[in-house]
């Protein structure tokens, strides 16, 4: 489904309604991966991406980063926690962003992160430059579909400033 089907179209003027960031929500409660999107940009060629995503508590979204763009992040609904890690997979910051509180986090070109949704229903407007590339995964953490990826995601809700997320059979990899 596309941007116009979602939104509200008058006068050249576009608008997402409070119902369809409820939709989103709620096709997120019931998504295997625990969460669900919506394009507000026409193609991944645009050269400002836009969506916004909504997040149940127990998605998990493995740590990466974007080597070529910044990505700003804006909480509308629910609290998330975004960590930062340093090159050796440390965790380097926890920020809580809460809707309304914080209303606004940049998020630098190359730094390792992840979001995580501390609350049920959340849901955020991310932005980007484009067009759209493919983010670089960290491999100390599982892939999203992978047997570990539960295990992870139970680490990153409660890790702090400090600690380093340990693979049960890795030795030695690199972010």
């Amino acid at each position: 489904m596309n941007f116009f089907d979602w939104t509200t179209r008058v006068d050249g003027f576009v608008s997402v309604e409070a119902s369809t960031c409820d939709r989103l929500l709620s096709d997120a409660g019931v998504s295997p991966r625990k969460r669900s999107h919506l394009l507000l940009h026409e193609s991944h060629a645009d050269p400002t991406q836009r969506l916004l995503v909504a997040f149940e508590q127990s998605t998990y979204i493995q740590p990466h980063r974007h080597p070529e763009q910044w990505e700003m992040i804006i909480p509308m609904r629910g609290v998330f926690a975004l960590l930062l890690f340093s090159d050796d997979g440390f965790v380097a910051d926890r920020i809580e962003l809460t809707a309304g509180s914080i209303p606004i986090s940049q998020i630098t070109v190359g730094a390792w992160h992840t979001l995580v949704a501390l609350t049920s229903s959340a849901l955020m407007l991310e932005i980007k430059p484009g067009p759209f590339r493919v983010a670089e995964f960290s491999e100390r953490f599982p892939a999203e579909n992978s047997p570990e990826a539960e295990r992870a995601a139970r680490w990153l809700a409660s890790a702090k400033v400090g600690d380093r997320y340990r693979r049960p059979s890795s030795a030695s990899m690199t972010p």
